[in-house]
């Protein structure tokens, strides 16, 4: 994605207090937009990992802005691992993995490829399920993915997200969504 003359505005305030303060008064829908402007413009790969880990999991809908999330975390993580920029216990659940990891994705059918996959069944189960919008095909699916390909984790909100490339996924299994894990309507 490239950015237009219309969003140039935005971009005239990069420290990191302007940053903050405008994906802080986003709503999670927005904000997915102005962090990625913000990774955009964010020059040093520490920086643009600390960002995504600061407001990755605020975002709702990233699905239109994964490949450029992917390939921005990619390249900041060939310079900075990501095992220096994690929190101490998302540093620790990182180095407790093994070289493969077992993940589960909870979404919309044909939205498998995406960045967010969960360590914890349950939680995809929700997900797909409808935790939070309404899945018209609500699908599950399990893989493997190396760990070198996992580009962030976040346990701040009991989900065990584990932030994946998507083109590196291994075994990737898919099944539809058993009725008794539909949440009531």
């Amino acid at each position: 994605m490239s950015v237009t003359p219309n969003e140039q505005p935005l971009l005239l305030e990069t420290n990191a207090q302007a940053v903050d303060q405008r994906l802080g008064s986003c709503n999670s829908y927005e904000r997915t937009r102005e962090l990625w402007l913000s990774m955009v413009i964010t020059r040093s790969p520490r920086e643009r990992i600390s960002l995504y880990l600061d407001w990755a999991n605020c975002c709702d809908a990233p699905w239109w802005y994964r490949g450029d999330f992917v390939e921005m975390l990619r390249e900041a993580l060939r310079q900075v691992p990501l095992r220096e920029v994690l929190p101490l216990e998302e540093r620790a659940w990182f180095d407790s993995m093994g070289p493969l990891v077992q993940v589960y994705r909870g979404c919309e059918a044909g939205r498998l490829r995406g960045l967010s996959w969960t360590t914890e069944i349950d939680v995809a189960r929700g997900f797909a399920a409808g935790k939070r919008c309404v899945n018209a095909d609500p699908t599950m699916a399990s893989a493997l993915i190396p760990k070198e390909h996992v580009l962030a984790l976040f346990l701040n909100r009991q989900e065990r997200e584990v932030v994946i490339d998507p083109r590196r996924l291994r075994q990737l299994k898919v099944q539809p969504l058993e009725d008794n894990y539909r949440w009531a309507s």
